[in-house]
C-alpha cells in the first residue's frame, strides 16, 4: 500500500488558481484561497436543526478569469486521469475529482460525471482553481482542493483546503470565505481527512480557527453557515480528524498523531440538530480508531490497540455499538489480519453498509466482515504495487473504493466499485 502520512492540521496562510479536462475551468491569476465510510445519499430538508443566527454568511470572492493559456497538452487521454475523490449521491449519479497532465502546470483539475451508476462518465466543469498541493503566486504551497461532495443532482462542493459551492450541478463554483482568523482558514490541510460531509438536509464542515476546530453548519443549497457552539482542540502535534454522517446523526473523532499513534482524545456527536461533546471509543487503547455507522443507531469501531504505549490488547480489535455511539462491546478476541492499516484514521477507511458488513482498508487491499465483526478477510488485493486509499457504499449492495497505483502501469489513482455488498470489486473504466 501507498504510505499515507498521518493527517496534522498546522495553522497556514493559503492562496491559489486553476484548471480542467475537456471543458477548463481555468485561471492565469491565482484567486484567495473531508472519507463516513458512506458517501452522503440524496439529501432531504430536516427541521431538526435550530437555526442561530449566522455567525457569518458567505459573500462570493472575486472568480479568476479564464485563461487561453491553460490547455491539455496534445496526446493526452482519460487514460491519464488520477483519481484523487468520488461521491455518488445515488446509484447512478456520482461525481469524481482527478488530476491531468497540462501545459500550464504539472496537474490540472478534472471533474467527471455518471448518471448510469459509473458504466459511462463526461466531463464537468471544475472550479477555476489548482488541485492540492497548490504552487501559489509566491512559488510556494499554497491551497487548492482535493476532494468532492454532492448533497443531490445540484448542490455540491470541492474543498480541500479550499471551499467551492455549486447549486446548479456544477455548471458554476462560487468560492466561499470559511470562518477563523484570515490567516488560519481552511476546511482541511490534507486530503485523505475528509472534514466535510453532507446529510438529511444540511452540509457540516470543519474549520480551522487557529487553536483547535470550529464545526460550521449550513443548509443545503444556501450557503448561510452557522457556527457550533462545541469546538474541538488541536492536539500536542496536531490533529486527525473524522466525522460519520447517518441520517439526522453524527460522530466527529479528533486524534493526536503524536506518540507513534493518532490516539483519540476527543470528539463531538450531533444530537437533535446541535454538537455536543461525545467521547469516542478506543480512548484508552492507546492507538488509532476507525469508525463508520450503517444507522443511526449501528456504528463499528475499529481499534488499533497498542499501537503507542500499553493497552490490556495488542493488535487491531472491532468494537460494535447499538445505541447511537453510547457505548461500544468488543465483537471478537479474535484480532484482525496483520495487514489492516489502522494507523492513519483517516475518513473512508472504513465503510458499513448494514450492521453485519463493514469494509476497511488494509495495507494490501479491502479487509471485510460479513458477520458483524466476528471474523475478517482480504476480500480484494492489490497486484500493482499500490492499494486502497478509500472505500464507501452508496447502497447495502453497491460501493466504491479508490485505489493508488505505484508501479507507473497504471494512472496513480484508479476506481473500483462493487455490486454485490462488497464480496467482489470490479475496476471502473473513466
Amino acid at each position: 500500500m501507498v504510505p499515507r502520512p498521518a493527517v496534522r492540521l498546522v495553522a497556514v496562510g493559503l492562496a491559489a488558481a486553476t484548471s480542467g479536462w475537456l471543458l477548463l475551468g481555468c485561471s492565469a491569476t491565482p484567486a484567495s484561497l473531508s472519507r463516513s465510510g458512506t458517501p452522503s445519499p440524496v439529501a432531504t430538508q430536516s427541521a431538526a436543526l435550530s437555526t442561530p443566527t449566522p455567525r457569518w454568511t458567505s459573500t462570493p470572492l472575486p472568480t479568476p478569469s479564464p485563461s487561453p493559456a491553460w490547455t491539455v497538452p496534445a496526446g493526452s487521454a482519460a487514460a491519464a486521469l488520477s483519481v484523487e475523490s468520488v461521491t455518488f449521491v445515488s446509484p447512478e449519479e456520482g461525481w469524481v475529482l482527478g488530476t491531468l497532465p497540462c501545459s500550464a502546470a504539472p496537474e490540472c483539475l478534472a471533474l467527471l460525471r455518471t448518471e448510469d451508476g459509473g458504466k459511462s462518465w463526461v466531463s464537468a466543469t471544475p472550479p477555476p482553481t489548482y488541485p492540492y498541493p497548490a504552487a501559489g503566486a509566491d512559488g510556494g504551497v499554497s491551497g487548492g482542493v482535493s476532494e468532492v461532495r454532492f448533497a443531490n443532482s445540484q448542490d455540491g462542493w470541492v474543498f480541500g483546503p479550499d471551499l467551492w459551492s455549486t447549486d446548479n450541478g456544477g455548471a458554476t463554483w462560487t468560492q466561499i470565505p470559511l470562518a477563523g482568523p484570515a490567516s488560519t482558514q481552511y476546511v482541511t490541510a490534507y486530503h485523505s481527512a475528509f472534514t466535510l460531509e453532507t446529510s438529511d438536509g444540511f452540509v457540516y464542515a470543519l474549520v480551522s480557527n487557529g487553536d483547535g476546530f470550529e464545526i460550521e453548519t449550513s443548509p443545503i443549497g444556501t450557503d448561510a453557515w452557522t457556527e457550533s457552539s462545541t469546538t474541538l482542540p488541536l492536539g500536542a502535534s496536531g490533529s486527525t480528524l473524522q466525522m460519520v454522517l447517518q441520517g439526522a446523526s453524527g460522530w466527529i473523532v479528533d486524534s493526536d498523531p503524536s506518540v507513534g499513534g493518532a490516539i483519540a482524545f476527543g470528539g463531538a456527536q450531533l444530537v437533535g440538530g446541535q454538537w455536543v461533546s461525545w467521547q469516542p471509543p478506543c480512548m484508552q487503547t492507546n492507538g488509532p480508531v476507525n469508525l463508520a455507522a450503517s444507522t443511526e443507531d449501528d456504528l463499528i469501531a475499529v481499534c488499533d490497540e497498542g499501537l503507542a504505549g500499553p493497552s490490556a490488547l495488542n493488535g487491531v480489535y472491532a468494537y460494535a455499538s447499538n445505541d447511537g455511539g453510547e457505548t461500544f462491546h468488543l465483537v471478537s478476541s479474535n484480532a484482525l489480519p496483520s495487514s489492516t492499516d489502522g494507523y492513519y484514521s483517516a475518513q473512508g477507511d472504513l465503510a458499513s453498509p448494514s450492521p453485519d458488513v463493514a469494509v476497511m482498508i488494509g495495507e494490501a487491499g479491502l479487509v471485510s466482515t460479513f458477520d458483524g465483526g466476528a471474523t475478517w478477510s482480504t476480500v480484494d488485493a492489490s497486484s500493482t504495487g499500490g492499494g486502497p486509499t478509500y472505500v464507501g457504499f452508496e447502497t447495502t449492495a453497491q460501493g466504491v473504493a479508490i485505489w493508488t497505483n505505484d508501479d507507473g502501469a497504471l494512472p496513480i489513482g484508479s476506481l473500483q466499485m462493487t455490486f454485490d455488498g462488497g464480496h467482489d470489486w470490479v475496476p471502473v473504466k473513466l
